[in-house]
């Protein structure tokens, strides 16, 4: 995936959970059964998710272009990610 396009991704990924964050605050508000709050709410954790690998990703092939990835670098930087899911 190239730079560009993943930019748009991550715009348009980024936008689809604002709005599915909109949602649960209207189901809240509604009092709408907690089964369905907490399926969206799942929904949106995977979404962020989804949206940290391409991140990740990105970040990576950033590295590998400059060709300043090292090994600690990129341990490092996976390991981030681990403890932040």
């Amino acid at each position: 995936m190239n730079m560009r396009r993943s930019s748009r991704t991550i715009n348009a990924r980024i936008h689809r959970l604002s709005g599915q964050l909109e949602a649960i605050e209207l189901m809240i508000q509604k009092k709408r059964d907690c089964t369905d709050i907490l399926h969206q709410i799942s929904a949106v954790r995977a979404g962020l998710e989804n949206v940290a690998v391409i991140v990740l990703q990105k970040e990576l092939q950033k590295m590998g272009a400059h060709r300043s990835i090292q090994t600690d670098d990129m341990d490092a930087l996976l390991k981030s990610f681990i403890k932040s899911t």
